[in-house]
């Protein structure tokens, strides 16, 4: 990916020499798009799981790009582009007992390594002495949810979870180099996320809401703008092992990026947009889920075009698992 950003870098620095506008260096990417990856959860996922213990979820995503849109929306034709890749995502979570002086809520804390590989072949069509080919590996930056907080209400109809990530910048990150796996950056997202439940919890509206904001790059002067991502869907069970889903989100850039080392125009705004689409099924009841899914997006600013096939899996182990805890008087 990083590779990619470099030829994207030579093009960019090429207008800004015909301008007289030299960046400073090192040169920190134009390409700011936050830590935050939508359009990978499924609409079920931060539900309220009604039992307590570990839960192991892993997502494999199997990515491809072909196209990247500037900053007007438009495809860059003179690029040629060809990058694909592997993302496995793992995420350990520990669900409490119902907490009865919270109001019976339950305690999620969250720990999410991931590990990345891909290859590409890129270059610009007028210079194709510039072409890139190769491969770019490693793991990726730690997310931990150290807080969240999930409630069924209503009388089951409803659930709400709302909590904190932070994601540490422990991936490979070096400003300008082109093997970058990490962001170079801390990142910290507020989410909350509401359920609406019918047909006995069969259908499951959902609605959830992050704010993501930045810290400054690692080794510049450059910290990326806020962003906000709102992601919708539904689920529906058509037994009780079988399951069709259907989601969307859009993310905008509502903070400009900032620092004495932007040498970009940070009025325009980056924005995102994604679609998806699965089939789950319980092969081991309320043990072992699968669920295969297709997603993209459109509507891009400053933002690479994905296509994914994803296999998520999650496993209910029942370790850990406990009783109601109250406060003794």
């Amino acid at each position: 990916m990083k590779k990619i950003i470099l030829i994207l870098l030579i093009f960019q620095s090429s207008t800004l020499l015909i301008y007289g506008q030299l960046p400073p260096a090192p040169i920190a990417s134009p390409i700011q798009g936050g830590a935050y990856l939508p359009g990978v959860i499924n609409p079920r996922d931060y539900a309220n799981p009604g039992t307590s213990g570990l839960i192991a979820m892993d997502y494999n995503v199997f990515f491809s790009t072909k196209d990247y849109y500037d900053r007007n929306g438009n495809n860059v034709d003179i690029l040629d582009l060809d990058l694909s890749g592997y993302l496995n995502i793992l995420a350990v979570a520990y669900v409490s007992p119902e907490i009865s002086f919270l109001g019976n809520a339950r305690y999620l804390g969250v720990i999410s390594p991931y590990y990345s590989t891909s290859s590409y072949n890129v270059g610009l069509d007028e210079l194709p002495a510039l072409n890139l080919n190769g491969s770019v590996n490693g793991f990726g930056d730690l997310a931990i949810a150290p807080l969240f907080l999930t409630w069924s209400l209503g009388e089951d109809k409803f659930d709400l979870t709302a909590g904190y990530m932070v994601t540490a910048p422990t991936g490979r990150y070096e400003t300008g180099a082109d093997d970058n796996i990490g962001v170079g950056y801390w990142s910290h997202a507020f989410q909350v996320f509401t359920y609406y439940y019918l047909m006995q919890k069969a259908t499951a509206l959902y609605l959830a809401n992050t704010f993501e904001t930045h810290s400054k790059t690692k080794d510049v002067d450059v910290r990326s703008g806020s962003r906000y991502t709102i992601e919708y869907g539904v689920s529906q069970y058509l037994s009780e092992s079988f399951e069709v889903t259907l989601q969307g989100g859009n993310t905008w850039q509502i903070g400009e990026d900032s620092g004495d080392d932007v040498y970009w125009d940070s009025s325009i705004k980056d924005r995102n947009s994604t679609i998806g689409a699965g089939l789950g099924y319980w092969p081991v009841k309320e043990k072992l889920y699968a669920n295969l899914k297709w997603w993209t997006n459109y509507g891009m600013r400053q933002h690479f075009k994905v296509n994914a096939f994803q296999l998520q899996l999650i496993y209910i182990s029942g370790v850990l698992q406990g009783k109601v805890i109250k406060i003794q008087n």
